[in-house]
């Protein structure tokens, strides 16, 4: 749909965050817009794992009233469908929403009369042990303390060979995007979102592999806890699994993508890059 032009929308959700006051009413505005150029809306409070949304496959556009959490959970939902993605920030960073809660007219206005352009951004796909259970990350996925709270021992293999084994906090296995997030807070790489690399960042490591690692898309990593503390599987921020020792998890890149509607310029990362992370004098 880049680069389209006349009215491209015709059904929209919202995503109204439950605990922002800020985002009920926002969302009665954004929807009396819509509503009134002949757009059918639809609204829901709650983007959890579990959560059906029966009208998603026939939805162009997904809106999100949060922060870039709100975003990592309409991802979750939205992969695997043609509807895009575009947030509303009303979050603290806002890395990934598109409009500011003061200007999402003029963004919406532009998305409704097709000036937009549609950026897919990598996902990783995690397995629980041989054919067991499958999430996939926008972010990214980590391992890490289980209810013991201690570091724990994890073997990372790429491609089945033994890249090293890590004594840590945690392991951030993590995508470009996810590279802005925890990886970052962890000493990692800022990777812009066209790449389509895995990252692989340990948490305060001792004694172990110390530096962040920089993988192709196309391998597979497996992560096996060791010693005799279990660890957690942490997906996007959600605790997902338990792990005990021997357990494995597999990464990879996953066949799916998150789709976003932009009407910002194509390099529009590093301003926001800069905006986000560097305080205003």
């Amino acid at each position: 749909m880049a680069g389209a032009t006349g009215h491209s929308l015709r059904a929209v959700g919202i995503f109204v965050h439950p605990r922002l006051p800020a985002a009920p009413p926002l969302a009665r505005e954004i929807a009396h817009w819509l509503g009134e150029r002949g757009v059918r809306v639809w609204e829901t409070d709650s983007l959890d794992e579990g959560t059906v949304l029966p009208d998603l496959p026939d939805t162009d556009l997904l809106v999100t009233l949060g922060g870039d959490g709100s975003i990592l959970r309409a991802a979750h939902h939205t992969a695997g469908h043609p509807t895009l993605i575009l947030g509303v920030n009303l979050g603290r960073m806002g890395f990934l929403t598109e409009a500011e809660p003061d200007g999402w007219r003029e963004v919406l206005e532009r998305v409704w009369r097709g000036e937009y352009w549609v950026e897919e951004r990598m996902m990783l796909r995690a397995t629980v042990g041989t054919g067991g259970r499958v999430q996939d990350a926008l972010n990214d996925v980590v391992v890490g303390p289980g209810a013991l709270g201690r570091v724990v021992h994890l073997e990372a293999r790429v491609d089945g060979d033994l890249l090293t084994t890590y004594v840590a906090d945690a392991l951030i296995v993590a995508t470009p995007t996810g590279s802005t997030a925890y990886a970052l807070a962890a000493g990692g790489p800022i990777m812009p979102p066209q790449q389509r690399n895995i990252l692989l960042v340990p948490v305060a490591p001792h004694l172990s592999l110390d530096r962040a690692v920089v993988l192709a898309e196309g391998v597979r990593v497996r992560v096996v806890v060791r010693e005799h503390s279990p660890a957690s599987l942490i997906v996007d921020g959600e605790v997902v699994a338990e792990l005990a020792p021997g357990e494995a998890v597999e990464v990879e890149a996953s066949p799916r993508v998150a789709r976003f509607a932009r009407v910002r310029e194509r390099d529009y990362f590093y301003r926001t890059l800069m905006a986000r992370l560097v305080p205003r004098r």
